[in-house]
């Protein structure tokens, strides 16, 4: 079976069903995919949502990414270099010190940097985009519920209390006025759970 997959993300569906997607491409046998679109957040629209979801769920799956992306000469340096580290680095990165933060993102990443799990009752957290492990152990059900609505793209049956908390923690994005969940899922942890 040929491992190469140019895809479009206006084709790949929303929420949850990207992760769907990613993983019959898996079983399928693909293991490197192209986005045959850049992925902007000049000003994302609904495409670049479900582009930038494509992603998350193929990092988390283990499947290779190309892909471009457009912050635009005043994205905010720290944004690309920062909060998006814990995917795959894209092939281009357009704005100021593009080549700088481009290559920054590519040390700093690696498979399991910012992650989620589903338990009974709970949902887990691993986020070392700063560094540092910060675990977050979410046991209250609007938050349990939350982390669902978001998956799939629903933040208008969220809390806003809640969003806002997990906004502050950096694990929900803004992208033009649109909400993005950044951690991706992971049904088993790639090494032991201590070092993750």
């Amino acid at each position: 079976m040929h491992n190469d997959l140019l895809t479009s993300p206006s084709g790949v569906p929303d929420g949850s069903l990207a992760g769907e997607h990613v993983r019959d491409l898996y079983r399928r046998g693909v293991r490197c995919v192209a986005l045959d679109e850049p992925v902007s957040l000049r000003s994302a629209t609904p495409r670049d949502l479900r582009a930038l979801d494509f992603v998350r769920n193929a990092t988390g799956q283990g499947l290779l990414v190309r892909w471009h992306l457009r912050a635009g000469r005043r994205a905010e340096p720290s944004l690309t270099a920062h909060h998006l580290t814990h995917l795959q680095p894209p092939v281009s990165l357009d704005g100021g010190r593009s080549a700088e933060r481009l290559a920054e993102w590519r040390t700093r990443f690696y498979v399991g940097r910012c992650v989620w799990r589903r338990g009974p009752g709970f949902v887990q957290i691993r986020d070392r985009r700063d560094g540092v492990l910060q675990r977050f152990d979410l046991i209250r059900p609007e938050y349990v519920r939350a982390v669902a609505l978001l998956e799939d793209q629903r933040a208008d049956g969220v809390d806003p209390e809640v969003l806002d908390t997990l906004r502050a923690e950096h694990l929900v994005l803004d992208f033009g006025g649109r909400v993005w969940w950044a951690p991706y899922r992971i049904d088993r942890w790639p090494v032991p759970s201590m070092v993750l």
